[in-house]
């Protein structure tokens, strides 16, 4: 793979002079002398290079390991997350459509929250990725999450969903 540094060097200096860049950041530029715009050009062809090679090292890290900086990703498929939702909905003797609608009845919240938690904890899942799955907005997932860490609402201690939660965890 060529790089052509020198190309993305004028382009950036190019979109520095339709001023995409804010007038200060600008105006500075322009107040370099010859050795500092030099070195400025140096910076940014080594900073480019450097983001290059840093975002190869990255996909084959991703590729082979599927690891990202000390993550480990599990993969969960949507069939992966369809069973898990048909499970959970089977066990508590409700519609996949009602878990996944709008209803905000407080058995239907109380299941979808051991949902998010099961997802987010047990697959690893991110928080926006369980948001697009259920339709709901990242945060009304990430209030899910911190209920059951502060021991909030349906997640209190004298609650017995802490068992059933467990005991999902194991069906899985």
């Amino acid at each position: 793979m060529t790089i052509n540094v020198s190309q993305y060097y004028k382009d950036h200096i190019k979109k520095l002079n339709q001023n995409h860049f804010i007038y200060k950041v600008k105006k500075a530029y322009y107040l370099l002398t010859n050795q500092e715009e030099r070195l400025y050009e140096v910076g940014f062809s080594e900073g480019f290079l450097y983001a290059a090679k840093v975002l190869q090292e990255k996909k084959e890290i991703v590729d082979s390991n599927k690891k990202v900086i000390g993550f480990a990703f599990k993969s969960a498929s949507p069939e992966t997350i369809n069973n898990i939702v048909d499970k959970v909905c089977k066990k508590y003797c409700i519609s996949k459509h009602t878990v996944l609608s709008k209803d905000r009845h407080k058995e239907v919240v109380r299941i979808r929250s051991i949902l998010h938690n099961l997802l987010y904890e047990h697959y690893d899942i991110s928080i926006s990725s369980i948001g697009r799955f259920f339709d709901q907005d990242h945060t009304t997932i990430l209030y899910s999450l911190n209920n059951k860490q502060n021991k909030n609402r349906y997640w209190g201690s004298e609650q017995t969903i802490w068992k059933e939660y467990e005991e999902l965890k194991e069906i899985l």
